[in-house]
């Protein structure tokens, strides 16, 4: 997953989540499918994390878009706000997966000294 990918997502959910529930119908449904669209990508970023790898979190943000999918919004006056919301609560936890995943699979650093052993993090 490219980071500026992220960066967008987390910018998107940001701005749904400043929208007030008295906004406008098609503002919703605007922000809505933008972030449907950064959810999905996400989505097939942490798919391509190893199922060992992924963690509960990782495990975890897959079966809420699962379940944000088959359910959708709910028919009540602030359903489509409240989906809305819970797709920007998703991508950020969806960013911060990927962005833990990235951070564990860095390599540790090792200091190189010729002809001697390499300094670990750990050593004094």
């Amino acid at each position: 997953m490219e980071e500026h990918a992220e960066g967008e997502a987390e910018r998107a959910a940001s701005a749904a989540l400043a929208i007030p529930h008295t906004h406008g119908a098609v503002a919703i449904a605007s922000t809505t499918g933008r972030l449907l669209t950064r959810v999905e990508g996400l989505a097939v970023g942490i798919e391509y994390i190893p199922v060992c790898r992924r963690g509960a979190r990782g495990v975890g943000v897959l079966a809420r878009w699962e379940t944000l999918k088959v359910k959708g919004p709910a028919p009540d006056p602030l359903g489509n706000w409240s989906y809305m919301r819970d797709l920007a609560h998703l991508a950020r936890d969806m960013v911060r997966v990927l962005r833990d995943h990235r951070t564990a699979e860095q390599p540790k650093v090792f200091v190189g000294r010729p002809g001697m052993p390499p300094l670990t993090p750990s050593t004094p």
